[in-house]
């Protein structure tokens, strides 16, 4: 396991060279990468949860950055210009093809051993998770199941390797690997904070990058996120 989180957590990929960079959270790769190949144009792109992200934009000169508009505007340190909506992002519990839940409570069962999230202060889905297991009362009895992974991505990598029974992910995540996991169920908003995924832009986002911010408005681009539950 350990090798596998290594490799996931080294997984920040640049694709194609560009003279301007983009970063996106590690849990809307999927989306983002088939938005790019059908836009078709050579861009820099880096992926990961939103703390590593705004460390990147703080020694690169990242020109956008897609993810979570309030931890972008409020604990990124970085100054933005402009934010472009995408959608809203939604949390999920999916869970391992080896067992079944249909409800929330039931993490807390005998048959889940172990439950995994992203990282509560880095991640904007360990974020959520965080408010989710507090606001349904259910953090104080989770904690010895709990196991700490640094994106959505390795979250949903354990899952399809049966290493763990369940863990909260994006939805975009689950349906970008539905035929891999068990299953899912979406969690209640309320229990949440609401997550608004924008592309936010720095004074960096010259030509190259407002075409591209154009493209991400497209319907073509709105179909894709769409299909990713955006």
């Amino acid at each position: 396991m350990k090798k596998v989180l290594l490799a996931l957590v080294l997984s920040i990929v640049v694709t194609n060279a560009s003279d301007f960079k983009i970063a996106a959270g590690a849990g809307y790769k999927k989306p983002i990468q088939k938005i790019l190949k059908l836009y078709n144009k050579k861009i820099d792109a880096f992926y990961g949860n939103m703390r590593q992200v705004s460390t990147q934009a703080k020694h690169t000169d990242l020109a956008l950055i897609i993810g979570d508009k309030n931890f972008l505007q409020n604990k990124s340190n970085i100054d933005f210009i402009h934010y472009t909506s995408i959608g809203e992002g939604k949390a999920v519990l999916a869970y391992s093809k080896k067992t079944k839940l249909n409800t929330l409570n039931e993490i807390l069962s005998d048959k889940i051993k172990r439950v995994s999230m992203p990282h509560p202060k880095k991640a904007i889905y360990g974020i959520a998770a965080m408010q989710i297991l507090h606001n349904s009362k259910l953090s104080s009895n989770i904690d010895e199941k709990l196991f700490i992974t640094a994106t959505v991505p390795q979250v949903t990598t354990y899952l399809i390797t049966n290493e763990i029974d369940a863990g909260f992910i994006n939805l975009t995540s689950a349906l970008a690997n539905k035929s891999k996991l068990g299953g899912y169920i979406e969690i209640d908003k309320k229990l949440y904070s609401k997550i608004d995924i924008v592309a936010a832009s720095t004074k960096a986002c010259k030509k190259e990058c407002k075409e591209l911010l154009k493209f991400l408005q497209t319907e073509e681009a709105k179909e894709i996120f769409t299909q990713y539950g955006l």
